[in-house]
């Protein structure tokens, strides 16, 4: 007789997990919004947060395939605690750093590098242990469940952040702080291994994942998409925030801003569970990209900071439902000994130019104009849709078998 899994509303060490990092994300969004605006007001150069928003995204090209390997061979709750702790010290620097008057430029470019580094073993070594927190058919609920947890950390946490840089440039630096010593003691009270036995304790090379990932048509060309939209995304959020600050937006506003911005994943992220079922893979992929190609033009017509919020909004609906669909396969298919690897090159190719987008759109809307800017984003977000539109590839996703084994899920 077949027993249906808990709920994951039951599930104690899912929600545990959940629980800590949806409140590092809140920490990490708080100072996201930070970032700029500290370089903005500081310096008052876009280029300069161009290089803040690059030294963040870099870790992710250069980390991890590295990562990968560390989540498969170390322990990998031992591994997310120390990055948490890694970054709780490194956002401390700068709130130290304000208060004795000095704030070095290359200050904020390495705690923005650190941050990133964090991040991305945090977010391979997660997605490696999920498979041993929740049963396979869960597994797409549980994803969509960590998408809604980043909206409403990207709904709260701009709004917040604007609202703490008003009241003192340290301030969203603290909380971020403080938002990692959270999530580290969630992750203490939680009693799964994040990992299976290894019996064999020989990691293999960090190109395993690749050659995974490029053996299976669609998740590879899914993984070149993202790494081909990711500059869009990552720069979109720059270049809102130079044309809001262009028209003199106060940094609540900003946040607020941004805040709107995240309602449209947080929508699409409740709706993910539904989506799946109605949408084939394909439909998803193809509304998410053209829904970024006719929004972006948008921000030609619009002057002022809600309404640059709520076509970010809209531009943010399918990417949940999306990556619930795409995270669920991998986590799915791979199995526990090569998940970590798997994981980050997923990461490392679908985040690979993620660090262009900052850097283009700073460069871009200091020397050719905010209009030139749009223009490019734009550009380059229909020659995506129109190749996800033709591609044949995308008509064939792979089968998922929910009867393959998995771990036993503590649940209460």
């Amino acid at each position: 007789m077949i027993v249906a899994p808990a709920p994951l509303s039951r599930n104690r060490e899912f929600l545990l997990l959940w629980a800590g990092q949806a409140l590092s994300g809140l920490g990490s969004q708080i100072s996201q919004v930070a970032y700029p605006l500290l370089v903005l007001a500081v310096t008052g150069s876009p280029a300069k947060a161009g290089i803040v928003g690059f030294a963040q995204q870099l870790p992710i090209a250069l980390l991890a395939l590295p990562a990968g390997v560390l989540a498969d061979h170390f322990n990998r709750k031992r591994l997310m605690i120390a990055c948490d702790a890694m970054r709780a010290v490194a956002l401390a620097s700068i709130p130290i750093a304000l208060a004795t008057g000095h704030l070095p430029l290359w200050l904020i470019v390495v705690v923005a590098f650190i941050d990133g580094s964090g991040f991305v073993l945090t977010y391979v070594a997660e997605r490696g242990a999920m498979r041993q927190l929740v049963p396979t058919e869960q597994l797409s609920e549980a994803v969509a469940r960590n998408e809604s947890r980043f909206f409403a950390a990207m709904l709260a946490g701009p709004p917040l952040g604007g609202l703490l840089f008003g009241i003192a440039r340290a301030a969203p630096f603290i909380t971020d702080a403080v938002s990692y010593a959270a999530s580290t003691t969630s992750m203490l009270l939680i009693r799964s291994d994040f990992q299976e036995p290894r019996a064999d304790q020989r990691t293999g090379t960090p190109w395993d994942g690749l050659r995974w990932l490029w053996k299976r048509p669609f998740l590879r060309l899914c993984a070149i998409l993202f790494a081909a939209g990711n500059p869009i995304f990552t720069g979109l959020y720059l270049l809102v925030v130079v044309l809001a600050k262009h028209d003199r937006a106060s940094a609540e506003l900003v946040g607020v801003m941004l805040g709107i911005a995240a309602t449209g994943g947080l929508i699409g992220a409740s709706l993910a569970p539904r989506l799946q079922r109605l949408l084939s893979p394909r439909m998803v992929l193809i509304g998410e990209t053209w829904t970024f190609a006719l929004v972006i033009p948008l921000l030609l017509v619009a002057h002022n900071a809600v309404l640059f919020g709520v076509i970010l909004a809209v531009a943010e609906l399918m990417t949940p439902v999306t990556n619930s669909i795409i995270v669920g396969y991998r986590v799915s298919l791979a199995p526990d000994s090569l998940q970590g690897r798997v994981q980050a090159a997923a990461t490392m190719i679908s985040f690979s130019a993620g660090w262009l987008g900052p850097l283009a759109v700073g460069f871009l809307s200091q020397n050719a104009g905010l209009t030139a800017t749009i223009l490019a984003l734009a550009g380059w977000a229909l020659l995506l849709a129109i190749g996800v539109a033709v591609s044949p590839v995308f008509r064939h996703p792979p089968t998922l078998d929910t009867r393959a084994p998995t771990s036993t899920t503590t649940s209460s």
